[in-house]
């Protein structure tokens, strides 16, 4: 059984992955390289060369393969002997290696874990409550200006892993919450480079979504310690993503998005801007959700498989909920927080804490100028600050001038960021029906 705790697997058998796939991976590898130390053997398939041995063994004996000599890389000082060897494909080898390519996957990589094993090991790595305190939680939200009402409901969803419904209107903190979130999510992760069932093979890191923790890596190579993943997908999102997608030229699936968020964060972002209607969109989430399994098809062999659903779902949007789902689905999501537009006094903090950061000396009559002679009947956003102070400092910089809030340099700023002849292109409409 695959563990964070134990030892590298010894023996074939101990992988638990069919001799002839494991014999394959391996002859390919040395083909595509030509020729390979143990050493480099050993971190090509991210397997103790012991384990592997007697394949090297049969190769030997079946002229697939031939030593080369011991390579003289100081590294390997003080290896057995094996390991230090220079292994290199035969003729007859790489005649072996494209035979096995035209029929079998053609996945290159660190050896594949078990199915059953990959559950078990993300099963032990998720718990169902996570000790969150309102402390941690306010210092992971950092400088967002939220009312306590609305961080309490954000951290019952956190203990609880349970789905989230974020709305309101652009600017006001959605996405980093969801952000933020996956900074108590819990210690890092393990997870295979790709699992194996039967012959096929899933493909499940991704350098996109899993960032490699600090500290040790675990012993079994085949495996990467990895921060807990927040998998986000926006407006691009199709429902072909929530799917295996299988390689046929090269005869390995790629795993789906809510897969790769398993023990994380799985944010549907900018949701109704998909081109996939939304009551499809969230049709496809209902049972997993419910049930914590998901279901998913092998194509190219017309299997099915049930996947454990870990992942904490979070769908965020500025369309008003009610154009995109109806009562009933909103019963199935656990929370459903709005985000409002910032107070004016949260507008001057906010204001306060982006001069601070940007180095420009804060003036407080700056925030009555802006509220009673800029803004008007403009609602108030809380990313609005940032931008208009970086716009000044911009303006300052050119004008190689200190920055300053003055009255001047902060209209010029406001008119950069919302300029008048833009219209109400620059009015996000955020009760503005969804498309499809």
């Amino acid at each position: 059984m695959v563990t964070g705790a134990i030892e590298a697997p010894k023996r074939l058998e101990d992988l638990h992955v069919r001799r002839d796939l494991v014999a394959s991976l391996l002859l390919r590898t040395l083909a595509f390289a030509d020729q390979l130390t143990g050493s480099a053997l050993e971190q090509r398939l991210g397997l103790p060369f012991e384990t592997f041995s007697p394949l090297i063994d049969e190769f030997e004996k079946n002229q697939l393969m031939d030593t080369r000599g011991v390579s003289n890389d100081p590294g390997l000082e003080g290896r057995p002997y094996p390991v230090k060897m220079n292994y290199a494909i035969s003729g007859a080898g790489r005649q072996r290696a494209a035979e096995m390519s035209a029929v079998q996957t053609r996945y290159l990589g660190p050896c594949p874990v078990n199915f059953e094993d990959y559950l078990a090991l993300i099963r032990s790595q998720v718990s169902g409550k996570s000790p969150v305190t309102d402390a941690q939680l306010k210092k992971a939200l950092g400088e967002l200006e939220l009312e306590q009402h609305i961080i309490d409901q954000i951290g019952g969803a956190m203990v609880s892993r349970a789905s989230l419904f974020i709305f309101g209107a652009p600017g006001n903190g959605k996405s980093t919450i969801t952000e933020r979130m996956a900074l108590l999510m819990g210690a890092p992760i393990e997870i295979p480079h790709a699992v194996a069932l039967g012959d096929e093979i899933v493909r499940v890191i991704d350098p996109v979504y899993h960032k490699v923790a600090e500290g040790e890596q675990p012993v079994d190579r085949r495996l990467v310690k990895v921060e807990r993943p927040v998998v986000t997908a926006g407006g691009e999102l199709k429902l072909q993503q929530l799917d295996l997608t299988y390689d046929s030229q090269n005869r390995y699936y790629e795993a789906p998005l809510q897969w790769k968020a398993n023990a994380g964060v799985f944010v549907i972002d900018d949701f109704g801007r998909q081109e996939v209607p939304p009551m499809r969109l969230l049709n496809r989430f209902i049972v997993p959700m419910e049930k914590k399994i998901d279901y998913l098809d092998l194509s190219a062999s017309g299997r099915k498989i049930e996947l454990p659903f870990l992942c904490q779902v979070v769908f965020s949007t500025n369309l008003s909920p009610t154009e995109l789902v109806d009562e009933a689905f909103l019963r199935r999501m656990a929370y459903k927080i709005g985000i409002g537009n910032p107070t004016p006094e949260a507008f001057g903090r906010i204001l306060r804490f982006e001069c601070d950061r940007q180095g420009v000396p804060f003036d407080e009559k700056a925030i009555g100028y802006l509220l009673n002679n800029l803004y008007g009947k403009k609602p108030l956003r809380g990313s609005h600050p940032r931008a208009l102070v970086a716009r000044l400092v911009d303006l300052a910089n050119y004008r190689q001038q200190p920055p300053r809030l003055t009255p001047q340099s902060l209209k010029e700023a406001f008119d950069a960021c919302f300029n008048p002849a833009l219209g109400s292109l620059v009015e996000d409409d955020w009760a503005r029906p969804a498309i499809g």
